[in-house]
């Protein structure tokens, strides 16, 4: 299937899936429709599948960068909220979207494991293929491939009807993109998104 489809397939699973988080409160579909997102790949495209080769420098790459997102998700929370008064009552409105399950703490952990890595395979694997050409240094084209893929990460995620949901899945698409074309893996940004779902979602939550 022609990679130009890619990224409209994405948009309208994830829409789709977060419009059934807001009205039924499952996070199911959306587990579904990213894992069959990524096992096309996966399956179909051996670009895919070499980006999920691991090895060691792409995984201390994802270590260091999402111990550097938690870290900086953490230390500027409290000063945007400042700025920003809307945001620590707009917090537990996500929490309570994204946990509408009811979810345990194991299975939301497994949850956000699965959909780390399909989404990312989804999202910023062969799309951003071009943008980490091992030929070319992160320029200028390069960047905004990776910052308009990050929005469209971010507004696909509207039908949830948070605000705050699209504004950190834009940011962090944004850094998880830059992880992946820096690295030229999926590894770096896999890892990294791991981290800090486990991190902000499960074991301490924002607030």
């Amino acid at each position: 299937m022609s990679p130009r489809l890619d990224l409209p397939i994405a948009v309208a699973a994830w829409l789709l899936g977060f419009a059934w988080i807001r009205l039924r409160g499952s996070w199911a579909p959306l587990a579904l429709l990213a894992a069959v997102a990524a096992a096309r790949l996966l399956v179909g495209d051996p670009e895919s599948r070499r980006l999920v080769r691991p090895s060691v420098a792409g995984l201390a790459l994802g270590l260091a960068g999402g111990a550097l997102l938690v870290g900086a998700t953490y230390g500027l929370y409290h000063p945007l909220a400042a700025v920003f008064p809307g945001l620590p009552a707009a917090t537990p409105g996500l929490y309570g979207l994204l946990n509408a399950g009811g979810y345990s703490p194991f299975g939301l952990g497994a949850t956000v494991l699965v959909m780390s890595a399909c989404e990312e395979v989804a999202w910023r694997g062969r799309t951003l293929s071009e943008a980490a050409d091992g030929t070319r240094r992160l320029d200028g084209t390069a960047l905004a491939r990776v910052a308009a893929v990050a929005l469209l990460y971010g507004a696909a995620s509207l039908t949830s009807g948070s605000l705050l949901l699209f504004a950190l899945s834009a940011g962090c698409g944004l850094a998880w993109g830059l992880l992946r074309v820096v690295g030229r893996s999926l590894w770096p940004a896999i890892v990294a998104h791991a981290a800090w779902d486990l991190a902000v979602l499960i074991a301490w939550p924002l607030g």
